[in-house]
């Protein structure tokens, strides 16, 4: 009989799917073909442990772990146990974790062998920690639990001087500089908004108040330009004119012409100029002393007093 594609390819995948689970099961270590119980534990930590963890009784391997979940309500760890059936034990034994050899958590029966019921899949066995995994959890939840401390202590030392700080009258000061402050903001905000119509309204004026100060700075620049072209040589000439008659009358002192050169240069004239001031001095001084002498008013006629020369001039 011959098979159609169709049959044939039917075929290969039913084998590829039951290869794969057969596949699937081997890798977590599940015979597909031993019968299992199934049985659970509750834990309040998990220590670590992991689906496909091997479960043993005196370190012999009779299943493994199925599921590790997270109760909802009660934050318990539910712990899903795949045992073989060919190793029998009460309801009263106990399902511990403890901490293997590689590092990892593991997890072991402790069978009890008793007068009690054989324990059947579904039944829920009494869960129990290893003192030593207990021990080691606790080691590695200390420095997490002494960080802890220490946060803790900061948050109350800053909440206690945050609540010295804000004692009534900083409380009070601080709604009042958050008013004030809120008040400054309205009239900013209000000024901004009063500006910026100012702004709006006077943007045309302004626009030709800029483009009239362009033109007359522009105008400016050409009547500057062409009076400063047009001056600029008469100011030269000017300039180099007066500096010629500088020179000459400079020239004419230092050659003794004209009054100031021969003053300059007229050693003899120098001195009678000098001593005919003096000789004024005199005068005044003579005329300040004895007016009577120069001006004389007598109804009997008295006789002047004769001039008597100063010590100066007696000198002279």
């Amino acid at each position: 009989m011959k098979l159609s594609k169709e049959v044939k390819t039917a075929i290969i995948v039913i084998a590829g799917i039951a290869a794969f689970f057969v596949g699937f099961n081997f890798l977590k270590s599940k015979s597909i073909f031993r019968k299992t119980n199934t049985y659970y534990a509750y834990f309040p930590h998990s220590g670590g442990l992991k689906t496909g963890t091997q479960i043993t009784v005196n370190g012999v391997k009779v299943g493994s772990v199925e599921a590790v979940d997270l109760e909802e309500k009660t934050a318990r760890i539910k712990i899903t146990m795949e045992c073989s059936d060919d190793f029998s034990f009460s309801k009263n034994s106990v399902a511990e974790l403890y901490n293997s050899l590689l590092g990892g958590a593991g997890l072991q029966i402790i069978p009890a062998f008793d007068n009690a019921p054989v324990a059947v899949s579904g039944d829920v066995l009494e869960a129990r920690i290893q003192e030593d995994m207990l021990a080691s959890i606790s080691s590695s939840i200390k420095p997490t639990q002494e960080k802890l401390n220490h946060l803790l202590n900061q948050a109350d030392t800053t909440l206690t001087g945050v609540n010295k700080i804000l004692d009534a009258k900083t409380t009070n000061d601080l709604k009042v500089a958050i008013a004030e402050i809120s008040t400054t903001m309205r009239n900013l905000n209000q000024a901004s908004v009063t500006l910026n119509k100012l702004l709006a309204d006077s943007q045309s004026n302004l626009r030709s108040t800029l483009q009239n100060a362009n033109k007359i700075t522009t105008d400016l620049a050409k009547v500057s330009g062409e009076l400063s072209e047009a001056e600029l040589n008469k100011v030269i000439a000017d300039a180099q004119t007066t500096l010629n008659n500088l020179n000459t009358l400079l020239a004419d002192i230092e050659g003794g012409k004209g009054t100031i050169g021969k003053l300059m240069k007229d050693e003899a004239l120098y001195k009678d100029l000098d001593k005919s001031a003096k000789q004024l001095e005199l005068l005044l001084q003579d005329f300040r002393l004895n007016p009577k002498r120069y001006v004389h008013f007598s109804i009997f006629g008295k006789k002047a007093k004769v001039y008597e020369p100063q010590d100066e001039e007696k000198s002279e």
